[in-house]
């Protein structure tokens, strides 16, 4: 039984169970049945007052729910940015969530009538769960990925679209779904007070003062359809916005990155300069050295697993702080020991989201298989991936390209026609790799880093 079938037979079991009370009942005035219903909908149609009425309606919560909707999700990434602003609106916020709605109702009544009462319970109601439900998506954002983008330092646009808007998507979808339904009948409740012309809740108030419980029910199912129609309708809004990035146009980054290239060429290129920079996880020094590397050489960092490889590179790269110690660099592109690609990215838009430039599909192609080129990184094999973020590092113009074992997962033919790649292309940049001693890659003329000076004792000893 498919989805739809199935839905249909269990609405017409409660149906069934509706018509079942109504005639053991017997008595309209208590409970309509749903034959009684239907024909009450019928003879309203027919009148130009009920669709005046669901416009009516349907305008000031809906108006409501965007204007309220908006505001919550551009102030959720601004809170996310200012922590200060996220704390004094949360008595505000704690307000809006617990205040009863009737009590407001009565005090907006006093001060404006009920031409706005729909608009701003509508907004009371939404702003709290949408922009809880975003500040939680936007924090769960993956933080390895925004570390890539500030190495990279990619564009915010480019951000918001790949690390952001697919962790905050299942929050703003969850919390629409809930806050539409509460924004209907917290809309609807406040129209039965305030009987605004031209508004269900008027009509439905005038229906319950005669008596007529089938008019009562039939405005319940009215209102029932025009929910689960809107949140229908803004759930397919809300879908359509995973396709967003692939509408951009990607000649403004191109262009960027071109720009960026010019820039580098007129900047004189910079050593890596790190004075005394120490750093102890546990009172355990793990990094204790000074470093002056010189510009266009090749230098690497050999040692078991646990020995403070990647720290190190994470320090130069601005990742993590040293303990103490000040370290001075140029521009900087990164292998990472994990791969942190844009999962639902193809290969080519990775790159240029690093804000790679050059002929991107050349280069590509003489490093990972053509058939590849329309496959988001997610469907990339291990060895696939690492191959990406070497293309990665390499296409982003910078004065140093750091490597967190580049060469992880590639077999040994792989490897040595990537590094042969890499040497090609390294243009006279600063090249900082790590690998497991022995080395399985020969760098040719590549200096070694100590991670610990042994000429000096470590710092506390």
């Amino acid at each position: 039984m498919n989805k739809k079938l199935n839905k249909a037979v269990i609405l017409l079991a409660w149906l069934f169970l509706w018509q079942i009370t109504a005639f053991f009942v017997n008595n309209p005035i208590y409970f309509a049945s749903p034959l009684e219903v239907l024909l009450e909908i019928v003879s309203k149609a027919a009148d130009r007052g009920f669709w005046l009425s669901i416009c009516g309606s349907l305008l000031r919560i809906t108006t409501g729910f965007i204007i309220s909707g908006s505001l919550a999700f551009i102030m959720a990434f601004v809170c996310f940015r200012f922590k200060c602003l996220r704390d004094f609106l949360s008595p505000a916020v704690t307000f809006f969530k617990s205040v009863p709605i009737a009590a407001v109702v009565v005090v907006l009544l006093i001060w404006w009538g009920p031409r706005y009462l729909v608009l701003c319970i509508s907004m009371m109601v939404v702003f709290p769960n949408v922009y809880h439900n975003m500040l939680t998506g936007i924090s769960n954002a993956d933080r390895s990925l925004i570390e890539m983008s500030d190495v990279f330092k990619t564009r915010w646009i480019d951000r918001f679209l790949w690390i952001y808007r697919p962790s905050y998507l299942p929050y703003l979808h969850s919390a629409v779904s809930v806050s539409l339904g509460m924004c209907f009948k917290s809309g609807i409740a406040a129209e039965v007070i305030g009987l605004p012309e031209f508004s269900i809740g008027e009509r439905l108030y005038r229906d319950k003062i005669y008596l007529n419980t089938a008019g009562v029910f039939a405005w319940i199912v009215v209102v029932l359809i025009l929910s689960s129609v809107t949140e229908r309708l803004i759930g397919v809004l809300l879908k359509r916005l995973s396709n967003v990035p692939s509408c951009i146009d990607l000649t403004e980054r191109e262009n960027h990155g071109r720009k960026y290239e010019a820039e580098n060429r007129k900047m004189t290129s910079y050593s890596v300069i790190a004075d005394r920079i120490i750093k102890k996880y546990d009172d355990r020094v793990v990094i204790d050295t000074d470093l002056k590397l010189i510009p266009g050489q090749i230098y690497s960092i050999k040692a078991p697993s646990g020995s403070g490889k990647t720290t190190l590179l994470k320090i130069l790269s601005g990742i993590l702080k040293p303990d103490s110690g000040t370290v001075q660099t140029g521009s900087i592109s990164m292998v990472f020991q994990d791969d942190r690609l844009i999962p639902n990215a193809n290969g080519l838009r990775n790159l240029r989201y690093a804000l790679c430039s050059g002929n991107l599909r050349k280069e590509y192609l003489k490093l990972l298989p053509a058939d590849t080129l329309g496959l988001p990184a997610s469907s990339l094999s291990g060895g696939e991936r690492r191959r990406l973020c070497i293309l990665r590092a390499m296409l982003r113009h910078s004065q140093i390209v750091i490597m967190d074992e580049p060469f992880a997962g590639l077999d040994e033919a792989t490897k040595q026609y990537t590094a042969d790649w890499i040497l090609k292309n390294l243009n006279g940049r600063t090249l900082i790799y790590t690998a497991h001693d022995p080395d399985p890659v020969i760098w040719p003329g590549s200096e070694e880093i100590k991670l610990i000076d042994k000429k000096r004792p470590a710092k506390g000893e």
